[in-house]
């Protein structure tokens, strides 16, 4: 970033909002000009046993700039010369110094729903869910909020906005932690009321498939089968028997194994490539778990690969 251009905004108010002993929260008010504010709740929350704990930026702006750029900084005290920056099914590695010309022009990263600065031993992740610009300068991470270009759009990012980012430090280098907390993050849990029948319901469907042994394997969906007899859009055979798709990846980039479990009454398992036509038979085992009939199958992973299964029910 040019230092001739940069401008640190200093907050205007802050109030304490909570301060329990299960949770601390912070509003903080910044104005930014005449035209635009930003008000931002931060929020610590008790630590779950078995996981870490984040710091937590739930924002609400009123943006109305011309060509500026608004970006939020973290320094931290963690030295590396590489950060790591997740995208799709996989992760990518940028320097944190500007060297070379070639560095210079990658002063910003495309980046998912986090981005790691970890040396050994300890590290931080920066998590967000909708804000995809990210950079890393020495020790100084900084993630991009909102900006305001004229052209081609002269209303761009113009107006009320809200969106949430988080800090989570944790222990050794960028690993599974980071991985499902970023996943949990974009994808919270949802309060909803419902009738008794309907939670019954639910919790069958919650159980009914799911990854075990805590690895860097995720899994990234779960859809009927394209080529379902029912729900086919013609054009191609079709299949008789329902089915229900699954894929998964490996999110490192290192080799690892899981276990799938699920209680669906399947009769197959197929691995199929991304077309989602059956590559070969797998194996599967049934096993009791508290005292119900899961079907279990062992999957391995190459680095990065994504593995697409189906299962005939």
């Amino acid at each position: 970033m040019d230092n001739r251009t940069r401008q640190e905004l200093p907050c205007s108010e802050v109030t304490i909002l909570e301060a329990g002993p299960l949770r601390a929260a912070l509003s903080v008010k910044t104005k930014i000009s005449e035209k635009s504010w930003i008000k931002t709740t931060i929020s610590l929350d008790a630590a779950v046993q078995g996981a870490g704990s984040m710091l937590v930026f739930d924002s609400e702006i009123e943006w109305r700039e011309t060509m500026r750029f608004l970006k939020v900084e973290f320094p931290v005290d963690v030295v590396n010369t590489e950060a790591t920056y997740e995208t799709q099914y996989g992760v990518l590695k940028r320097p944190t110094h500007y060297n070379t010309t070639w560095d210079m022009a990658r002063f910003e990263v495309c980046c998912q729903k986090w981005a790691d600065l970890s040396e050994h031993g300890f590290g931080v992740s920066i998590l967000n869910d909708c804000k995809y610009g990210f950079a890393t300068a020495g020790n100084v991470m900084r993630l991009s909020l909102i900006r305001a270009p004229k052209a081609p759009d002269a209303h761009a990012d113009m107006g009320r906005h809200t969106f949430r980012y988080a800090m989570f430090p944790h222990d050794g280098t960028v690993g599974e932690a980071t991985v499902r907390t970023a996943a949990d993050f974009n994808n919270p849990l949802k309060l909803n009321h419902v009738r008794r029948t309907d939670v019954v319901q639910a919790h069958g469907l919650l159980n009914a498939v799911s990854v075990t042994k805590q690895s860097s394997v995720m899994l990234d969906t779960v859809k009927r089968g394209e080529d379902d007899e029912g729900i086919s859009l013609g054009g191609l055979p079709t299949r008789k028997d329902s089915s229900v798709i699954l894929r998964l990846y490996e999110s490192l980039g290192g080799r690892a194994s899981t276990s799938l479990r699920t209680k669906l009454p399947i009769k197959r398992v197929f691995k199929t490539n991304i077309l989602e036509d059956d590559l070969e038979e797998l194996p599967f085992q049934e096993v009791e778990i508290n005292g119900e009939t899961t079907r279990e199958i062992e999957l391995g992973f190459r680095a990065f690969e994504v593995v697409t299964i189906r299962l005939q029910l």
